[in-house]
């Protein structure tokens, strides 16, 4: 469930992040506040993860030691997603206040989200098979 949420904010926020560019301020609002949903479903998906994650490890693997590094680069790649979605959302606060320059920024950072999350997928098969 975590993962579907986080998934469908990050495409989600790519698409809205796009159009937010190209449209007039009064339309620019309404996406706004898609933009601002998504992200929350986005903070929930990550506090799932966050929360059935160690949860996963302890119950089902007995601990980190019997886990490889494929593991560890995953929760790399999850720190890396983390910050990526903690700048966006700065980026679109500065946007939404009237810096319309971010705008240009956010497509490259939904894109790094999204190859984020794919590398966090392939890293979990990998690591939890």
């Amino acid at each position: 469930m975590g993962l579907a949420l986080g998934g469908a904010a990050g495409f989600g926020n790519a698409v809205v992040g796009r159009r937010l560019r190209i449209v007039g301020p009064e339309v620019r609002e309404h996406l706004f506040g898609v933009a601002h949903g998504l992200s929350r479903l986005g903070m929930v998906g990550m506090a799932l993860l966050i929360v059935t994650g160690p949860l996963l490890i302890w119950l089902q693997f007995g601990g980190v030691n019997a886990l490889s590094w494929v593991f560890w680069l995953k929760m790399v790649l999850l720190v890396a997603l983390i910050v990526d979605i903690i700048v966006m959302g700065r980026l679109e606060a500065q946007a939404e206040g009237g810096d319309l320059r971010t705008l240009k920024r956010l497509p490259v950072l939904g894109a790094v989200s999204i190859l984020l999350l794919i590398g966090i997928v392939l890293c979990a098969v990998v690591a939890f098979e």
